[in-house]
């Protein structure tokens, strides 16, 4: 072979090496932000029991898929901090918080790589914020009055049924007065801390991008995270 034709092969040889190099490590796969994880908690957390910096760690329940193949399978291992934590005091009407942030990721293979992730759902009586804050609901003086309502008017359905005028008045009375009691007792209670036990499920938002390179072949693989633009 002459040595135009050697120095023409090497360039393309030169050319095509970076990309065979990266085929034989695998493709890239991206997670966008804005990506939820449906996950369980491994162990408690709670604005009474935990203090900043505490860790926590959460196992994925839901495969989550990007483009087009499974990225992070059942039994992924999420795991963060405790960021911030408020304890709740009825006297000084302090509802209580917990806010999380978790920053590491563990596959099944043993594969780790860095994240960015916080809380986005925890369902009935917990709400959390936009920057992954968990709270209790504070209920409006609307809602109250509605379910003493609602008790009196259940009350007086039943009472209707089993003696009339008389007894739907009676019922009404009786379901009334449980209202109250149901209020009285349920005041106050957005104040009081919480804790979510091993097993509560929820839902985590990727805060960042996260780049996943490897394949799943591989014992340990590399990854980035980096911040949505």
């Amino acid at each position: 072979m002459s040595p135009k034709r050697r120095s023409s092969s090497g360039m393309v040889c030169a050319l095509l090496l970076p990309g065979l190099l990266l085929c034989a490590e695998g493709a890239p796969t991206t997670l966008t932000a804005g990506t939820r994880l449906r996950v369980e908690f491994n162990m408690p957390v709670g604005t009474a029991i935990s203090r900043v910096n505490d860790g926590v760690e959460v196992h994925v329940l839901k495969p989550v898929l990007a483009a087009g193949r499974e990225v992070l399978p059942l039994g992924t291992i999420v795991s963060g901090r405790v960021l911030a934590v408020r304890k709740g005091d009825k006297h000084a009407h302090t509802i209580p918080m917990l806010r999380l942030g978790f920053d590491r990721i563990r596959l099944p293979d043993g594969r780790e790589f860095a994240a960015a992730a916080a809380l986005a759902d925890l369902g009935m009586m917990l709400k959390v914020d936009s920057e992954g804050a968990a709270m209790t609901e504070k209920a409006t003086r609307g809602e109250r009055v509605g379910g003493v309502a609602a008790s009196g008017g259940v009350g007086a359905g039943v009472g209707g049924i089993a003696g009339g005028g008389k007894g739907a008045a009676t019922g009404a009375a009786i379901g009334t007065g449980i209202g109250v009691l149901g209020d009285l007792a349920t005041r106050g209670i957005e104040y009081e801390d919480f804790t979510l036990k091993k097993g509560r499920k929820a839902w985590l938002r990727l805060d960042a991008d996260v780049q996943i390179i490897g394949t799943g072949e591989e014992q340990q693989g590399k990854a980035t995270s980096s911040p949505n633009e």
